[in-house]
């Protein structure tokens, strides 16, 4: 359970159930679309999914989420419109919550709507964070800062298969796929990891953080 839902009592938890849909969805489906408007907030229960602003035929992966994540928060403060797109990156499954019972919480339960807040500022701070890996660093500090990503805030393990091809992640670190091929041989040159198939361990973690801090 998120933990907002942790600050809704026994009639509230009660209410939220009976306005929720569990819903399954393939790779490659889109679960939120940007500029639609906005009917629910979608918890992820299980798989990964990347969010993208789009812009005609072009996309900006602003982060991967996983397990635990709720996404259109934005939506309650925005005129229930989306402002970013979500696609499954793999199968996955998602609860879809209605944001009108969201939405009279947050008027009702001022933890609730705290931890909404909270969750709303982390979203932002990380995508300072994301901007600045984009903009300010150089090839081999962005694909550290996706490795640091999948490792500690997607898979939590140093060793782990990801439902992303080359052209994926070189669209994620915005780098052509010839640019992440030579900088993927960089790193296992350097024995800092091992990337076969789609399976990525780590090996050596402070020289992932140190080409992240350095950029």
């Amino acid at each position: 359970m998120s933990e907002p839902f942790k600050k809704l009592n026994g009639d509230e938890l009660i209410q939220i159930n009976k306005n929720r849909v569990e819903v399954t969805f393939k790779k490659g489906e889109t679960i939120i679309k940007q500029g639609a408007l906005a009917g629910h907030i979608a918890y992820i229960k299980k798989g990964l999914v990347k969010v993208c602003r789009e812009h005609s035929n072009e996309e900006l992966v602003l982060a991967l989420e996983s397990r635990g994540k709720l996404l259109g928060l934005h939506a309650l403060y925005n005129q229930n419109v989306y402002n970013y797109s979500v696609y499954a990156c793999e199968d996955i499954s998602v609860c879809l919550h209605d944001i009108n019972s969201i939405q009279s919480f947050i008027k009702t339960n001022c933890d609730f709507n705290s931890e909404i807040l909270r969750h709303l500022s982390d979203e932002i701070l990380f995508s300072h964070e994301r901007m600045e890996s984009l903009t300010l660093k150089q090839l081999h500090g962005r694909f550290a800062d996706i490795l640091l990503c999948l490792s500690l805030r997607i898979y939590k393990r140093k060793s782990f298969k990801i439902p992303l091809s080359k052209k994926d992640l070189a669209g994620i670190t915005s780098m052509s796929q010839e640019s992440l091929s030579r900088v993927v041989k960089d790193f296992i040159k350097d024995k800092i990891i091992e990337y076969k198939g789609n399976h990525i361990t780590i090996f050596d973690y402070e020289k992932v953080r140190h080409l992240s801090r350095v950029g």
